[in-house]
């Protein structure tokens, strides 16, 4: 009697394909079982437990774009109010931290031109300092001294339709700057 021994069949495309589909179903099934324990790589927060209070007295404005310090100021207070995780002062009396920002420079680009020759787009861009100190300790907590946010905005052709596009960009900046901050401070990014 001869032993007859076959070699193994390679799996055919079928059961490799419901292979790969029961695999794929398992890993979903096990990331959304698995979803209450998610969380961003941020290192929670900056704050030290104990500050409830901060003050954020307006960003100093070192560039030659009027209003720009108090548009700044008002996004980043607005901003930490929504958190709702702080009182905020205007000033350092009674504050257990500071915030304090240097608006370092605000420049204007066109980025688009048209065949008139007149630009029809234009960027701009914010640099700023940042800083959070503990008041008791002086102790910096957190601080970034190269913020850049950039937007960029149309010039509408027609007078008709003409609304100060830079002062809109300029909030819309002012909010991505100040979201950005707050994040930073409250979520250790």
């Amino acid at each position: 009697m001869s032993a007859r021994t076959s070699a193994p069949r390679a799996p055919s495309a079928d059961t490799r394909h419901r292979r790969a589909a029961g695999a794929a179903a398992f890993l979903v099934a096990l990331v959304a079982s698995s979803g209450c324990g998610y969380h961003l790589a941020g290192r929670s927060s900056t704050l030290p437990s104990g500050v409830r209070t901060l003050a954020i007295p307006t960003f100093v404005n070192r560039t030659n774009r009027p209003e720009l310090e108090q548009r700044v100021t008002e996004h980043v207070i607005d901003e930490f109010t929504t958190r709702g995780r702080l009182r905020i002062l205007p000033g350092e009396e009674g504050a257990q931290a500071v915030l304090q920002g240097d608006l370092l420079s605000y420049t204007v680009n066109p980025v688009v031109i048209s065949e008139q020759g007149r630009a029809t787009r234009y960027e701009i861009r914010i640099t700023a300092r940042v800083a959070l100190t503990e008041v008791a300790s002086e102790r910096v907590l957190w601080e970034d001294d190269h913020f850049l946010f950039k937007r960029q905005y149309d010039v509408p052709v027609s007078p008709e339709s003409f609304v100060d596009q830079e002062i809109v960009a300029i909030d819309e900046v002012a909010t991505d700057f100040a979201r950005s901050v707050v994040t930073s401070i409250l979520e250790g990014f």
